[in-house]
């Protein structure tokens, strides 16, 4: 299934770009055949990342699918924003054992927002001195 996106997709990348490979044949005897390439012809690599998205809420374990050439720079931990210049594509497919896996497609731009780290030290830091002043919620 596909969904097309409107705007802007947000992502923590999680896992260092892998090249993203095509393939002939099934089973045993799938070969590669050479690099996967975007609309512009440009090889891509996929990056793990958590996605969120108006369409598709918060999503672990996603793939953007992006040129080497903006994959390359990526740091692990980077909060990023991505867009398409024709738009972004979610694609959704089967996985193993009933699972679904989610790639988004169409990358063109990418910006990095934040380091996720430090995001989350500086907001439990945050909440810590709100703690300690006696504001913080209780549960």
């Amino acid at each position: 299934m596909e969904i097309k996106l409107v705007g802007e997709a947000y992502g923590w990348i999680t896992g260092q770009p892998r090249p993203r490979s095509q393939y002939s044949g099934r089973g045993d005897s799938r070969v590669v055949t050479g690099r996967e390439c975007d609309a512009n012809g440009a090889p891509v690599s996929g990056v793990d990342s958590v996605i969120v998205s108006d369409a598709l809420g918060v999503t672990p374990g996603a793939t953007v699918v992006l040129p080497d050439t903006l994959a390359a720079d990526l740091p692990v931990g980077a909060v990023v924003g991505v867009n398409g210049s024709n738009g972004l594509t979610a694609r959704i497919v089967g996985g193993d054992f009933g699972s679904t896996r989610l790639s988004i497609f169409g990358v063109t731009e990418i910006r990095v927002i934040a380091d996720g780290a430090k995001l989350i030290r500086d907001a439990a830091s945050k909440q810590m001195s709100s703690a300690r002043g006696g504001s913080a919620v209780q549960s």
